[in-house]
């Protein structure tokens, strides 16, 4: 491998794994030096875990991420967004072509009904 490819990831972990320091055994900072990882608030859709090597990463930059900041002491880099289900829509409420609507008509956005193959 070229030795410049690891250079953002050379030099001693953050948090010594032979230490009581409470991290995840997982953690990018028990391998990466601090410069080689972000720290984020909480897990998130935003930096996914890909289980091949055990880190998160974010999606844009494939930068390793640890989601716990109180078990390695540093401050959060980033924060996660929050994401909201769109509501459904209200059984009550009459369907655009004017008949009321059933339980079981009812669909979320983007679901949609595969047909049965025989």
């Amino acid at each position: 491998m070229d030795e410049d490819a690891e250079a953002p990831f050379s030099g001693a972990p953050f948090i010594d794994p032979e230490s009581d320091y409470p991290c995840c055994w997982f953690c990018p900072a028990l391998r990466l030096p601090r410069t080689g990882f972000l720290v984020a608030d909480r897990p998130s859709r935003d930096w996914p875990f890909d289980a091949a090597d055990g880190f998160r990463y974010t999606v844009d930059t494939r930068t390793p991420v640890c989601v716990h900041p109180g078990r390695v002491g540093l401050a959060a880099e980033l924060t996660a967004r929050t994401y909201v289900d769109p509501p459904l829509p209200d059984p009550g409420q009459d369907a655009p072509d004017g008949h009321p609507r059933r339980w079981w008509r009812l669909r979320r956005p983007g679901v949609r009904a595969v047909p049965a193959r025989r």
